[in-house]
């Protein structure tokens, strides 16, 4: 198996679905490549892992910050949209309740164990939770990618700038044709 992981995170029902809580229309655009690059990852023999938001209904209405209802425990809009493919049997999924990936998670020691030193991070939202997990990845000594093409946010404004930021102190930001690449090539 690749030293390569792909973390999907949280491209589930309610940020991919028009009928979701917390729709993004970007989500929804990078689907259709998105499924293609997990596709490609998978046949280098990469690992995927895909990281679901989900609270609690009682840990929601406990918080503390101001948050829109979404993510809910149960619902089902804190499930990987079914575009993706995923597969729940053989890739890793991790269920999440901050903004990093791996707060609170086993994302960490799942890695350690399968010796994983390159992350490829992509899904939404580019200034919290990838912005988040690129960052803790970066703490973590990672080399870390952010797929430039395969994130979104709720505008591309705040996106360019966090890719921005991403690329000059946390991570390498490439688009998927450059990560190609550099598996052909045999760096990844």
């Amino acid at each position: 198996m690749n030293k390569t992981a792909l973390i999907v995170v949280d491209m589930i029902y309610d940020f991919t679905n028009p009928k979701g809580k917390v729709f993004y229309p970007q989500n929804e655009k990078i689907i259709p490549d998105l499924a293609d690059f997990i596709e490609y990852t998978r046949h280098n023999d990469c690992h995927i892992v895909f990281v679901e938001h989900t609270v609690k209904k009682e840990d929601f209405l406990k918080q503390k910050i101001k948050m829109r209802e979404c993510c809910i425990e149960g619902t089902g809009g804190n499930v990987t949209d079914t575009r993706l493919n995923c597969d729940r049997e053989n890739d890793i999924i991790i269920k999440k309740g901050k903004y990093s990936a791996f707060f609170n998670t086993d994302l960490e020691f799942i890695l350690r164990q399968k010796k994983i030193e390159n992350l490829l991070i992509c899904g939404t939202k580019t200034n919290n939770c990838i912005f988040a997990t690129a960052l803790d990845a970066y703490y973590r000594d990672y080399n870390t990618y952010v797929i430039k093409d395969l994130v979104g946010t709720n505008d591309d404004l705040t996106n360019d700038i966090y890719l921005r930021d991403l690329d000059r102190y946390v991570a390498k930001v490439k688009t998927t044709q450059e990560l190609k690449a550099l598996f052909e090539s045999g760096d990844l």
